[in-house]
């Protein structure tokens, strides 16, 4: 089960190591050259001492600190000297929680689902190793597979707006194991457990190719350790690397909990309503400023190309009107994308083809993809079905037929968010425009004072969604009929004007229950249940979060005492 971590600085502590024996380290690879200490943290009260290796900083440069100097314009020596600062602060923190939770990576403390959930890790951890391996073996590039299945990422709400307008964050769960199942309760720990990794590994071998990534992954375990005068029996070889993963594993979940842990402090999720009314209005007086004021001319590109970061929405009659549209496709096969362009680029060369008349047969042999619904650990799936009784002969204008009805029937009713979560349903179930999935905001397109279309869409795309759009008498819910383009076949749903929540927001603004309200319900795109609010507080509990932990390992770092010996990693400078 994979994890994401949260929080900034902790963020950065959790990857400072890598789990992949692979990785490439600076040569010369020796023992006396790399287990050199560059720095080790002491705590003043205890005595206790931690140390940093040479190693420990080369595989933390390789992992995040370069991002210093490609991303940050570091120069190599700043870059170096921030990444071990941030080695020092996962040590802290590391202690910090280990006294805290009264655990060890020798299983103190932990529970039986901890121990069962690190020891599996490692099991899973050293599979997919060994799988990378024998990908490269038989030519497999995992990066370029690309599964059918479609995942919906969704929101999940992290606050509440009561009646009297106070703000309750919902905690994150102190559990992070709560879907973490086992049959069999397994510890790293054990003598017989430990020894039963090696068994199953070896037994994992199943043929030619897996033995060959098995070597070659052994290969990489002994360059890694040359010359550092350690057993070399292939035995030895491999439980150092178990042990090696099991600690990176068990230091991360430690480091993980901990951040949730200060995650539910109180003193976090202090956030008003005023504060959330405050950031909106000061979000769209800089909007205002920039595109009325100022007269920024990059409105138009702005609005279509990050609509979520724009605040304010020009209304006088000269500025483009922008809109939003979802884009069901039912796309043309690969072969028949082809044909299509061989089609389309062929002249009348007097053989007496009819092109258009082969065109509108592909158009006539597109069969629709149809997906159903999976709950998968928690996360939702869209995977393709097999045809049933009722969906063997359904046709695209059998489900155009379909998504009119029930769109209809959800207008009447007026619930708007209910629309957009039928609307939701037909781009994970029909539609085969990725471009769709988990976007931010739906296809934005713009109608100029003139009737042009603001849009970089093919022309049938545009003239379908301005037509769809009629003059701003459109409602959300509207609906196309089928529109060709040369992917295929598209229906378009109108989604919403691109409008400000607020008349005169950008003069004077008060907190008012009304206020509040509209945020905390309107959804910034309406296909997922995400709102202004959730917008504006998430950022708000960022920056909160960022302070607190910027503060705690302040705080933290004064009690111990930190020695750093820049000149044994010096020849890294260059």
């Amino acid at each position: 089960m994979k994890r994401k971590f949260t929080g900034l600085l902790m963020c950065m502590l959790l990857t400072c190591m890598s789990l992949f024996a692979g990785c490439s380290l600076v040569e010369p690879n020796y023992y006396n050259y790399y287990n050199q200490v560059v720095a080790y943290v002491e705590h003043k009260d205890t005595g206790m001492q931690y140390t940093i290796t040479k190693q420990d900083l080369v595989s933390a440069y390789q992992s995040y600190g370069y991002t210093y100097e490609q991303y940050y314009s570091y120069t190599r020596e700043e870059a170096l000297k921030e990444t071990l600062n941030l080695l020092e602060n996962r040590v802290i923190t590391l202690a910090t929680a280990e006294e805290e939770f009264g655990v060890s990576k020798n299983g103190t403390g932990l529970t039986e689902k901890e121990k069962t959930y690190l020891y599996e890790s490692v099991v899973d951890t050293l599979q997919e190793n060994l799988t990378s391996y024998y990908n490269e073996i038989i030519g497999n590039d995992d990066s370029q597979e690309e599964s059918d299945d479609i995942t919906f990422n969704g929101y999940t709400k992290n606050a509440t707006l009561e009646p009297d307008l106070t703000i309750h964050r919902v905690e994150t769960p102190d559990n992070l194991l709560s879907d973490f199942r086992y049959e069999t309760a397994r510890d790293f720990n054990n003598e017989n457990d430990f020894d039963l990794i090696y068994v199953n590994l070896i037994d994992s071998l199943t043929d030619d190719n897996y033995k060959k990534a098995f070597e070659n992954y052994l290969r990489t375990l002994k360059g890694s350790e040359y010359g550092m005068n350690l057993s070399t029996d292939t035995r030895s070889i491999f439980e150092r690397e178990f042990n090696r993963l099991y600690e990176v594993l068990y230091e991360n979940y430690i480091l993980e909990k901990y951040s949730v842990s200060n995650q539910n402090s109180d003193s976090l999720s202090s956030i008003t309503a005023s504060r959330i009314v405050n950031l909106y209005t000061s979000k769209v007086r800089s909007s205002y400023t920039q595109y009325v004021i100022d007269k920024d001319t990059s409105y138009d590109d702005n609005v279509q190309s990050s609509l979520n970061s724009t605040y304010y929405f020009k209304e006088d009659n000269d500025s483009t009107k922008f809109f939003t549209v979802a884009n069901v496709l039912f796309r043309f096969t690969d072969e028949q994308q082809a044909l299509y362009d061989e089609y389309s680029a062929a002249v009348d060369d007097g053989s007496g083809v009819n092109y258009d008349t082969l065109i509108e047969n592909l158009y006539s042999q597109i069969t629709p993809v149809i997906r159903e619904k999976y709950e998968e650990d928690g996360t939702v799936v869209y995977r393709e079905a097999e045809k049933s009784k009722e969906t063997a002969d359904m046709t695209i204008n059998d489900i155009l037929s379909l998504m009119q009805r029930e769109l209809s029937t959800l207008q009447t009713d007026g619930d708007v968010n209910k629309i957009g979560d039928k609307i939701n349903e037909y781009i994970y179930m029909y539609n085969e425009d990725t471009g769709m999935h988990n976007a931010d905001s739906n296809y934005v397109v713009g109608i100029d004072s003139e009737g042009n279309a603001v849009s970089s869409f093919v022309d049938e795309f545009n003239d379908a969604a301005i037509a769809l759009y009629n003059g701003g008498k459109a409602e959300i819910g509207d609906i196309s009929g089928l529109i060709k383009t040369q992917y295929g076949y598209h229906v378009l749903i109108y989604t919403g004007a691109c409008e400000n929540l607020f008349d005169g927001i950008t003069s004077s603004f008060e907190l008012s229950e009304e206020a509040i309200s509209v945020l905390y319900s309107t959804r910034v795109n309406i296909l997922v249940d995400k709102t202004y609010f959730d917008v504006l507080y998430d950022e708000i509990y960022t920056d909160n979060y960022a302070y607190f932990e910027e503060a705690n390992i302040n705080y933290l770092r004064e009690n111990y005492n930190i020695y750093e010996y820049n000149g044994r990693y010096s020849d890294l400078l260059s």
